[in-house]
């Protein structure tokens, strides 16, 4: 596997529903490649969640779905002061896109912001990911954390079409800082080279494979995964 053009491995408690052993298990992975290992908690007050990841070591965590000034104020005050050296959010539909600013001016601490394009778009029935619409929204949330000096990051059914859409779009390029895979996040100047998506989708099957190999539970949802990021190379 090459790890050259990732600068951080991923898991999520919130949509893959990953169970403890198995961000345990990503953790060291992660560890293991010498990569940090970024978590996308259950809600902006999963406390149970963050304890975990503290006992385990994990230092970067993302909240998913804050569409509010309080959801992010609630965030800010449920993480451990100094607990956590990254405090992302996730960005996922129109209602958190169009409350931006003042969503951003409440988080105190926070460090990363993400688009998920996927819920995005369904947020407001749009075409596609890589619509003018979604990636119009891109770059209203980029310009908006850019503006805080925050890092901007843009996921949500990442592919092929991906590379193009950013290959096409110098605006866009110059707003984000990363993009990411449901497990992998690549810098934009990375993730558009030769190989690279191909790459860090052989590392997602490595982590998916740890499931399939342990976890009975979730297993039927990562071997579906599987088959869907293969289609999108």
């Amino acid at each position: 596997m090459d790890f050259s053009g990732i600068v951080a491995l991923k898991g999520e408690f919130e949509a893959e529903g990953l169970s403890q052993g198995s961000v345990a298990a990503e953790a060291l992975f992660a560890a293991r490649h010498g990569l940090p290992y970024l978590v996308k908690i259950g809600g902006c007050e999963a406390k149970s969640d963050m304890r975990f990841l503290m006992q385990i070591g994990v230092r970067r965590i993302v909240a998913p779905m804050i569409e509010s000034p309080f959801a992010m104020r609630k965030y800010m005050e449920m993480a451990p002061e100094g607990a956590f050296d990254q405090l992302g959010v996730t960005i996922e539909t129109i209602d958190a896109v169009r409350r931006i600013e003042e969503i951003l001016d409440a988080g105190t601490r926070l460090s990363e912001v993400t688009v998920g394009r996927t819920d995005l778009t369904a947020s407001y029935g749009g075409p596609g990911v890589d619509s003018d619409e979604t990636i119009a929204m891109v770059k209203t949330v980029a310009t908006a954390a850019r503006k805080r000096g925050l890092h901007m990051t843009m996921g949500g059914s990442v592919g092929a079409s991906t590379v193009r859409r950013l290959a096409d779009d110098a605006e866009l390029r110059d707003l984000i800082d990363c993009v990411e895979t449901r497990k992998c996040v690549m810098p934009v100047d990375k993730f558009l080279e030769d190989g690279a998506i191909a790459a860090a989708f052989a590392v997602e099957e490595a982590l998916l494979g740890l499931q399939l190999d342990h976890h009975g539970a979730i297993a039927d949802a990562a071997s579906a995964r599987i088959g869907q990021i293969r289609t999108r190379l």
